[in-house]
């Protein structure tokens, strides 16, 4: 269960909305996990004005139209369309090969957390003492893989820019994820095993002169770089995602001119 709120004001924590609460029901099947021994339902609740309630979407998906203000908008206020999904696109990215709950896996839950009242601590460490694992870790949690923060510039770039697609991109874009490009972002795998390094794009070239999915060195033909910076049809993430991240593409903007 996750809930998603909004500032109403830039930068101001005090005007943080909730909008919406998201839930994905598990149901136990017969069988094994290599033939879909489970399913997982997704449903959304909208908050109401007062904050006192959500209630359960039942139409296809919804859009509201958001009045942010924001200093650096035209005006000092800017609209934002918010997309509440139907149940059928929830399982667009909740899928069996991504093993159904995004983000709850190793990789992104290896770091420290602050869990109020001064006590910070690493999460895999804490659902082991909480006895949440059926098997003990293999390793110390500071052995295991994990993330980084691709907004921390003291990181290398290569793992701001790799963390950045697992996080994002890695739960379609993985053997049989669901989406219909031939190439995987998982951070786990070298960037020559994924597909992309001057692959040939499946899905046209968007007005780009002779692009690749990954041109190392070259960051106006990388079309992995142009679809994340593109709104409308096209725009990667497709969905969920109608805002530019501005610090992410100019993050991996610089990962690709490195890169040789």
């Amino acid at each position: 269960m996750k809930t998603f709120s909004m500032e109403m004001e830039a930068g101001n924590p005090a005007s943080r909305r909730r909008l919406e609460t998201r839930l994905l029901q598990f149901e136990q099947l017969a069988g094994s996990e290599e033939v879909g021994d489970q399913v997982w339902r997704g449903y959304t609740y909208l908050w109401n004005d007062d904050q006192t309630d959500a209630i359960l979407l039942e139409e296809p998906g919804k859009d509201r139209e958001l009045t942010i203000k924001d200093a650096n908008a035209v005006g000092g206020v800017r609209k934002q369309t918010w997309h509440f999904p139907s149940r059928s696109e929830c399982t667009l990215c909740h899928t069996m090969p991504a093993k159904y709950v995004l983000g709850v896996n190793t990789l992104q839950m290896n770091h420290s957390h602050d869990y109020g009242n001064g006590v910070v601590a690493n999460q895999i460490d804490v659902f082991e003492k909480l006895g949440l694992f059926k098997e003990p870790l293999p390793k110390k949690s500071a052995e295991l893989p994990h993330l980084v923060n691709y907004r921390d510039a003291t990181q290398p770039i290569e793992a701001r820019a790799r963390s950045y697609l697992q996080a994002n991109c890695a739960h379609c874009h993985m053997k049989w994820g669901g989406g219909n490009a031939e190439f995987q972002l998982l951070a786990t795998m070298a960037i020559e095993e994924l597909g992309i390094v001057n692959a040939k794009p499946g899905q046209g070239a968007f007005g780009l002169t002779d692009p690749r999915i990954l041109v190392p060195g070259d960051p106006d033909r990388t079309m992995l770089l142009h679809r994340l910076t593109k709104l409308g049809l096209g725009r990667m993430p497709h969905v969920g995602s109608n805002v530019v991240d501005e610090q992410a593409t100019a993050m991996l903007k610089e990962w690709v001119r490195q890169l040789k």
